[in-house]
């Protein structure tokens, strides 16, 4: 059984409903991702229970907490707004709540600073501290009312991109340390990919996919999973493959360009597009991504050189072309 289980949990909205049911591993770091408006952060309210739900439930270690007040579910919860409290000092915001006496709460807040790398901000001012800064105090807050779960709502949104970076991989680390099961919010694919042991992909309200970020990119089950994990080509199936139906995928680096003229009797083990025409070509550090038109058809394919002609041919592995809906 998982150790935090959402069984067709619903909430239900004037033009809008929530639909999930998924499960979390003790210690597991899930990321929730999904388009803006996809339920992502109704779905923490209602594990948190700062909202009702209309049905289904929620239930931490086989014990059910669906109607359980918000202070009895043991889940912490930081959000992507600095909820610190301006008249306290760094120190005093951690140990907001603590039960334990003067000496041992002091000891608790300094581990906490260490753990989130802010030694020696204890008597900081809270309005004096960087966005970062500010956000890892929280961080610390929420680790010391020792959760069983920790939800996270798009924490580093307001953040620059070089700062999340550097603070995603220090809430990986502390998760590691812990060993903390946390539910991670977030609109970033990148952020997701790199920080998280599963993802669960939303889309209307519904939980349409969750997987290993590599399951979900190399094995996407319909087309809105495979674009939402990644760029890719989509087509008819009949133009590829006789008598299928539906949509064939296929992800840029699964197919290579040749300057050459080819045909499919050549390599009977790939399809081939010949004379298909580049409309872009986009440097991108490593490779070049370039977007090329076949009978009308956009096609997308990721080339180590930059191609010197403006008509190619494309060729992809049969077994690495997707049947999908």
């Amino acid at each position: 059984m998982p150790y935090l289980e959402i069984r067709k949990l619903e909430k239900k909205y004037k033009d809008f409903t929530l639909s999930a049911s998924f499960g979390v591993d003790e210690g597991e770091f899930l990321c929730v991702i999904g388009p803006s408006g996809s339920g992502k952060s109704t779905l923490l309210s209602l594990i948190a229970g700062l909202d009702k739900p209309d049905g289904g439930t929620v239930t931490i270690d086989g014990k059910d907490i669906t109607k359980m007040k918000i202070q009895e579910r043991g889940i912490g919860m930081v959000f992507q707004d600095f909820t610190l409290f301006p008249s306290m000092n760094v120190e005093k915001n951690i140990q907001f709540g603590m039960t334990e006496k003067k000496a041992e709460k002091k000891k608790i807040s300094d581990a906490l600073l260490s753990l989130v790398g802010l030694e020696g901000y204890a008597k900081r001012s809270v309005s004096s501290l960087s966005g970062g800064e500010a956000q890892r105090v929280q961080l610390a807050r929420a680790i010391a009312a020792k959760p069983k779960i920790l939800l996270l709502d798009e924490p580093l949104s307001a953040l620059d991109a070089p700062l999340r970076k550097s603070i995603r991989s220090s809430i990986r680390a502390i998760h590691d340390a812990l060993g903390i099961t946390m539910i991670y919010v977030t609109h970033d694919r990148e952020e997701a990919f790199s920080i998280s042991d599963s993802i669960l992909i939303m889309h209307d309200g519904k939980t349409v996919a969750m997987g290993t970020a590599e399951e979900l990119y190399r094995h996407p089950k319909d087309l809105f999973t495979a674009f939402f994990t990644g760029e890719g080509t989509a087509l008819p199936a009949h133009l590829v493959f006789e008598n299928m139906e539906g949509s064939v995928f296929f992800r840029p680096e699964n197919a290579v360009i040749s300057e050459e003229s080819i045909s499919a009797e050549m390599y009977p083990m790939h399809v081939v597009f010949p004379d298909a025409e580049i409309i872009s070509c986009e440097f991108c550090g490593s490779d070049y991504i370039l977007g090329l038109e076949y009978q009308g058809y956009p096609l997308l394919c990721q080339s180590a050189t930059k191609p010197r002609r403006k008509t190619v041919s494309v060729m992809i592995l049969k077994e690495s072309i997707l049947n999908l809906q």
